[in-house]
């Protein structure tokens, strides 16, 4: 123990002792390290040399730095220029961390660390596709790069870092690319190397790379290798050549992720790779360009021996809004080995076609042929558990064999291959056949040469195998059974394409049904190999009913548009309860129980029952024969009916024979019994050609136009509707009366038209009654006719012929007659067409033409013309009235027309136009005009009208509304010239020529009459407003002209015929008398500058009537400024003025008026007052007159009765005028003086005592005056 004690300190003393040198030689090394390194700036020069030599090439060196850093220099090369010229390297900074100690070892110069900072290369390709490295010194006669040296001289660095760094790919014509911030590390060892990078793309993002490699110099090829590999997100589409990417074309590669692989034994060994691409965009060549979206994809490769397995998972993508994946694919490669030829296996868990096909047709490089059948075919569904593999070095059809589950598969048709949607099953097969077992749901199948729609089936299972040989294609179908609308069906078929075109494409096809609906037959129905006529038949005739047995079978070729006679088609069913809808437009034949044969000899069609609406058919028949192309096929309809009339009359008025408008609204019952013949083609626009028989017994018919009940109708009947109805006997009841008749068929093909003859005797009564009349008409009695209804669509017209014996016609001539008389008459009215016509014809008397738009009486046109020839139908809108008329009796008329003015007028007036008649000779209103022109017109709310004769022209506006009185507008009225007056003849005392009129029956009126002609005088302007009271008329607002004599106020006339009354209160007034005279045919006795007389009395009878004999009331009269004037002419003037004939009296008085008889009585005012009854007037105040030589008062009575006088009379002379007066002036010119001062100042009571009275009594033309009292007046 000692010892080793002692042998423990005596080591522990070594180790120490040694520690301690070394420490003190590391100092000393240190120590003179730090003061040596620093002294290399002094070599710059000399390592310039050194270096170019060592290296072929010029070194530059901006500055040589030396630094000690722990136990090893640190040099620092500054500004470091390596060659010359364009290819130059130059380097901001080198830092050399030489390798002391490893160079002792080795005896030759090594290096710990290398760190370059700064270094841009560029990297260009050339024209032929080439990459050079710029930037790098080139040695001249440089030879080829011997990897295993250059391993081993890399031994000489231990480690290398490069900072700061950059690197341009130039591709060639493109924009160059800057790899930025490259930071590299190179960790060298004797055996293993490792690579750490990181460097920012041209985007800016950064992409990171590790590699570990063991490489021996001798053996590089051998060497094994690590890779990492970490990308960024970036759109790497830009940056790839398009040399690199040949004929695609990447419009947007955003692509990012994570890689790792192991390389060794100079293979791939395994590689894992997880990749992410949110957009991708691209296309092959021209073809449209596909984008994606969202990819994301895991591979997996693994390499055992010389096999290899490669897996994609999680594989994905979004195009558009649909999303596709997640997709599990595996790709497995077996190497020969032995008798075993090369393998490839390819399966998947599950694959949706659809969505991918966009991606082959827009990135695939497939043939232009490939790539049409791919865009036909339209795949689409999806592959589940799908099974590949393919021997490429085999020559056996077997090379390539595939299985997989089918889900919903469908594809397009292909030439003649039929489309199938929703095909699920499973498939096996391989380059020379295969099977396909179906089970689906929802299953189609198209045959598209053959059928135009596909067939649909909910549900569907068989067997298909199918062969691929030299000379075509070959499809079976051995069995199937499918379940669709129409029933259960079986079938099977086969189908084979041949190469060569020169032959034709065959496929025999059988499909069965039990049980089934008729309605589905069109499925079945081979259109492209049929007419389209026929096609369009069949379609739409058999809509329902039940198939108890059906077949299909079609054997031939398959090409489209093949010759009939390289193919054959049968088609058959038995059905019941059947609608076959035989014809557009006529009605369905219902409950049918039959067979339908179809081939290719035509169509035939056996219904042992049926309905065709409420009938019953038995033996019908129905053919479609076989027509050559372009021809039109026709349906051959013939069977036996047991019908009714509301039937027959459906069958006429809706379908298609053109004779809807003719048949139109009739209605009718009772059974017929008939035969049915059709023959109607199945083109449209062509006409068919129908034969009707039916027999009719005691049935009922309604026609609409004209609206007609025929009751009992009996015979035998034809409807050809290339000719029309007939029936050789016709029974019926109408009207109350019984008819016979018979119809004649006398059309012509397209042209059908039908002619109703009939006759009978009908009662006004009942005719009114079935024309709706409801107004009582002037007639009564009954009138044989003779009846022509021809039926012709829009051109059917009724006529009806008759001479009205038996009808009288209450009517004063022309237009009355009375039951035995025979006028020839005529109705005509047409049914269809844009207006119904109508027209009457009434002996010679008036003729009536009507045209009215259906639906629009109120549109209607015509003319009624009476007496002067036929009527003509105007252009215009409204009916008018025209012709002559020789005699008119207003009386008469009024009372024929009486009982019938109920009659609604709102729609008379707005049909009616106008109406123009000359009347020959008119008598009314007690007068009788001759050639008068009436015209009639419709105003808003009345009628307008016009008077035309030699005795009133003007216009009359008469208002419906009774607020509203009638306007008269006259031009001139025409009164008889007055008669001639004889001297001393009393006015004779002619009847009231109004006695006989109503005056309650005049309405209200204004009238305004221009000119009033009494003869060949104009007397002026008349105007005024007649009102109708309780018990009579009223005229008012008086304004007439009465030749200078102007009459206002109102007039009143009451009472009934006979004992009428009126009356006047007013004013008449003038301004020169005398020309009033003149013009009323009376001496001009009188002047005045005015005068008026106002007048209110009464007389009895008419105001046409007045004669102051007969009148009672006052009289108020005023002249001013006039003469009485000696004149010669009529007594009678003398008779009417009398009571103002002051010059008479003066005369008679045998006063000296010498001073003034030269030119008359003058005198400043006359006025009276007088009180009339009947006739007798009694003066209230006396009748004074004022004149400049005397004043003259007369009170008393005059008598118009018998024209006489029972008066005072008061003669006044002032003293100026006054002879005796005179004298006294001449002889006493005081007392004279004195007078005639008093008689100014004084007046009136001067004159008392001038006055004389008299008494005044006789007639009126001739009175007697006697003397009475002197100078007093009478009190």
């Amino acid at each position: 123990m000692a010892r080793l004690g002692q042998a423990f300190a005596t080591l522990l003393r070594w180790g120490l002792g040694l520690c301690a040198l070394g420490l003190v030689l590391a100092a000393f090394y240190v120590s003179l390290g730090r003061q040596l390194v620093p002294l290399v700036a002094e070599y710059r020069q000399e390592a310039e040399i050194r270096a170019s030599e060592a290296l072929g090439m010029p070194i530059s060196i901006g500055a040589l730095e030396g630094h000690w850093s722990g136990f090893a220099p640190l040099l620092t090369v500054r500004d470091l220029r390596v060659g010359a010229g364009e290819q130059a390297l130059a380097l901001k900074q080198v830092q050399v961390v030489p390798d002391l100690l490893g160079s002792l070892l080795a005896w030759q110069p090594r290096l710990a660390d290398l760190q370059l900072d700064g270094l841009s290369l560029t990297l260009r390709e050339d024209e032929q596709g080439a990459w050079h490295v710029e930037g790098l010194p080139q040695r001249q006669n440089q030879p080829p790069l011997d990897i295993a040296k250059a391993l081993r001289q890399s031994q000489m660095l231990g480690h290398l870092s490069l900072l700061g760094s950059r690197v341009s790919v130039q591709p060639l014509e493109q924009e160059p690319l800057q790899l930025n911030d490259i930071n590299l590390s190179i960790d060298n060892g004797s055996s293993r190397q490792r690579l750490n990078a990181r460097l920012h793309l041209p985007d800016g993002q950064p992409l990171a790379l590790q590699l570990r490699t063991r490489i021996q110099p001798e053996h590089w090829q051998d060497a094994r290798a690590e890779l990492y590999l970490s990308a960024p997100q970036s759109d790497w589409a830009a940056w790839l050549p398009p040399r690199l990417t040949r004929d695609w074309h990447l419009d947007n590669l955003q692509l990012g992720g994570e890689l790792w692989a192991v390389w060794d034994q100079r293979q791939l060994q395994r590689a894992v790779t997880r990749l992410h691409a949110p957009q991708m965009k691209g296309r092959y060549g021209e073809r449209e360009a596909v984008a994606l979206k969202d990819l994301a994809l895991n591979a997996y490769f693994e390499r055992k021996g010389d096999d290899f397995d490669l897996l994609l998972d999680d594989f994905a993508f979004s195009r558009g809004e649909t999303r596709w994946g997640e997709a599990r694919i595996s790709l497995g490669h077996q190497a020969a080995r032995g008798d075993q030829s090369q393998l490839w296996k390819l399966s998947a868990d599950r694959l949706d076609v659809g969505p991918l096909v966009p991606l082959v047709e827009s990135l695939a490089p497939l043939p232009d042929n490939a790539l049409d059948l791919l865009q036909t075919l339209k795949p689409h569904g999806g592959l589940r558990n799908l099974n590949a593999s393919f021997q490429p070095d085999s020559e056996d059809p077997k090379r390539l064999q595939f299985s997989a589950n089918l889900e919903r598969i469908g594809f397009s048709a292909w030439h003649a291959s039929p489309a199938v949607e929703n095909g699920s099953g499973s498939i096996t097969g391989d380059l020379g056949g295969g099977e396909l077992k179906v089970d689906s749901e929802d299953f189609s199948l198209h045959l598209t040469t053959l059928f135009p729609k596909a067939w649909v089936y909910q549900e569907a299972k068989g067997r298909l195998t199918w062969t691929l040989d030299d000379e075509g294609f070959t499809l079976r179908a051995p069995y199937l059974q499918v379940v669709g609308e129409e029933g259960k069906v079986a079938g099977d078929f086969l189908i084979r394409m041949l190469k060569d075109p020169e032959r034709e494409d065959y496929m025999d096809l059988r499909v069965g049904m039990r049980d089934g609906d008729a309605r589905f037959t069109e499925k079945y129905l081979p259109t492209p190999v049929l007419s389209p006529a026929l096609d369009e038949w069949l379609k739409t005739a058999i809509r329902s009913g039940k198939v108890n047995e059906g077949y299909f079978q079609y054997q031939g070729s398959i090409n489209r548009n093949p010759d009939p006679a390289v193919r054959s088609i049968s088609l058959f069913f038995d059905v019941q309860d059947a609608e076959l809808a035989f014809q557009p437009g006529w009605p369905e034949l219902r409950d049918a129980r039959g067979q339908v044969l179809i081939e290719d000899s035509g169509v035939r069609v056996r219904v042992s029952e049926g309905k065709i609406l409420d009938s019953r058919v038995r033996e019908a028949f129905a053919d479609i024969p076989h027509v050559d192309s372009g021809q039109t096929p026709h349906l051959k309809l013939k069977g036996k009916l047991q019908s009714s009339v509301g039937d027959g009359l459906k069958i006429l008025q809706e379908t298609p024979l053109g004779v809807a408008d003719t048949f139109a609204g009739w209605k009718g019952e009772g059974a017929l019994n008939g035969a049915l013949n059709l023959d109607i083609p199945l083109q449209k626009g062509e006409p068919a050609n129908v034969i009707v028989d039916f027999s009719a017994n005691k049935a009922s018919l309604a026609i609409s136009k004209p609206e007609l009940q025929l009751n009992d109708v009996t015979g035998d009947f034809r409807y050809d509707t290339s000719k029309g109805l007939s029936a050789p006997a016709i029974t019926a009841r109408a009207l109350g009366h019984a008819i016979r008749g018979k119809a004649v068929a006398d059309g012509k093909p397209g042209q059908p038209r039908s002619r109703i003859e009939a006759n009978g005797v009908v009662a006004l009564a009942n005719l009114t009654q079935w024309l709706g009349v409801k107004q009582k008409l002037p007639a009564e009695g009954s009138l044989p006719y003779r009846l022509n209804l021809s039926l012709e669509g829009a051109q059917s017209q009724l006529t009806v012929d008759s001479d009205l014996k038996g009808l009288s016609i209450a009517l004063p001539a022309p237009f009355g007659k009375t039951a035995d008389e025979q006028r020839a008459t005529q109705w005509r009215m047409s049914f269809g067409g844009a207006e119904q016509r109508y027209g009457l014809d009434y002996a010679n008397v008036a003729s009536f033409t009507l045209a009215s738009p259906a639906g629009k009486f109120d549109q209607s046109r015509g003319e009624l013309r009476i007496g002067d020839g036929p009527a003509i139908l105007p252009t215009a809108r409204g009916v008018r009235v025209r012709g002559r008329v020789e005699q008119v009796d207003l009386a008469e008329w009024q009372k024929a027309i009486e009982p019938y003015q109920q009659a609604s007028r709102q729609q008379t007036q707005q049909l009616f136009s106008d109406a123009q008649l000359r009347i020959g000779h008119f008598q009314g209103f007690g007068q009788k005009l001759d050639d008068l022109d009436v015209g009639l017109r419709p105003l808003n709310g009345g009628w307008s009208l016009n008077l035309d004769s030699t005795l009133a022209k003007g216009r009359i506006d008469l208002f419906e509304a009774a607020d509203k009185p009638i306007v008269a507008d006259m031009e001139y009225v025409r009164l008889p010239a007055a008669k001639p007056k004889t001297e001393n003849e009393p006015e004779p005392d002619e009847p009231d020529p109004l006695a006989d009129f109503d005056p309650r029956k005049i309405p209200a009126l204004n009238l305004r009459v221009a000119h009033v002609f009494q003869g060949d005088d104009d007397m002026g302007t008349w105007s005024l407003k007649a009102r109708p009271d309780g018990q009579g008329v009223q005229f008012s607002d008086l304004d007439i002209n009465l030749k200078g004599l102007h009459m206002g106020g109102a007039i009143g006339w009451q009472g009934v015929p006979g004992q009428t009354r009126s009356w006047y209160k007013g004013r008449l007034q003038g301004e020169k008398l005398s020309e009033v005279l003149k013009a009323w045919g009376y001496a001009p006795s009188a002047t005045s500058e005015s005068f008026r007389l106002d007048a209110n009395g009464h007389w009895p009878g008419s105001p046409a009537w007045f004669s102051l004999k007969r009148y009672s009331g006052s009289l108020d009269a005023a002249l001013r400024k006039g003469q009485f004037v000696e004149v010669q002419g009529s007594a009678s003037a003398l008779r009417v003025f009398g009571l103002l004939n002051f010059n008479s009296i003066g005369r008679r008085l045998r006063l000296d008026f010498s001073d003034l008889l030269d030119k008359g009585l003058s005198y400043d005012r006359v006025k009276g007052n007088l009180m009339a009854t009947d006739g007798v007037f009694v003066t209230q105040e006396p009748i004074t007159m004022t004149g400049p030589s005397s004043n003259l008062e007369l009170n008393g009575t005059l008598n118009m009765v018998n024209e006489g006088i029972d008066a005072k009379l008061l003669v006044t002379l002032p003293v100026t005028n006054n002879l005796p007066i005179a004298a006294l002036i001449v002889g006493a010119p005081a007392i004279g003086g004195a007078l005639f001062i008093a008689d100014k100042l004084l007046g009136d009571r001067v004159a008392r005592f001038a006055s004389v009275q008299y008494d005044v009594k006789g007639t009126l033309h001739d009175p007697e005056l006697k003397f009475d009292k002197p100078f007093e007046k009478p009190n």
